[in-house]
C-alpha cells in the first residue's frame, strides 16, 4: 500500500490530532519566538487542511508521518491500519 493511500485510509484517526498539534503550538507555555510559533502554527494547520481537502502532494504525505511520529512520542495516539 502506497504511503498516500494508508494516510488517506486512516484519514479519520490522523485528523483530529493533526489539528490538535498545530494547536499545541499556540498553546505551547514555553518561551519561544513568537513568529517561529505562529509558523509551525500555520504549517500544520495547513498541512491538516490540505489532507481534509484532498489537495495532500506526496511532500506533504511524507510531512504527516513526521508529525505523526511526533505526536507519538510519548503515548500511541495514531496508529495506521493496513
Amino acid at each position: 500500500m502506497s504511503l498516500s493511500a494508508l494516510i488517506e485510509r486512516n484519514k479519520n484517526v490522523i485528523l483530529p490530532e493533526l489539528y490538535a498539534w498545530a494547536e499545541t503550538f499556540r498553546l505551547s507555555d514555553f518561551p519561544s519566538d513568537e513568529d517561529e510559533e505562529d509558523n509551525s502554527f500555520d504549517e500544520v494547520w495547513s498541512l491538516a487542511e490540505r489532507l481534509d481537502n484532498g489537495q495532500c502532494t506526496e511532500d506533504d504525505y511524507e510531512e504527516i508521518i513526521f508529525h505523526i511520529e511526533q505526536i507519538n512520542y510519548n503515548e500511541t495516539k495514531i496508529n495506521l491500519t493496513i
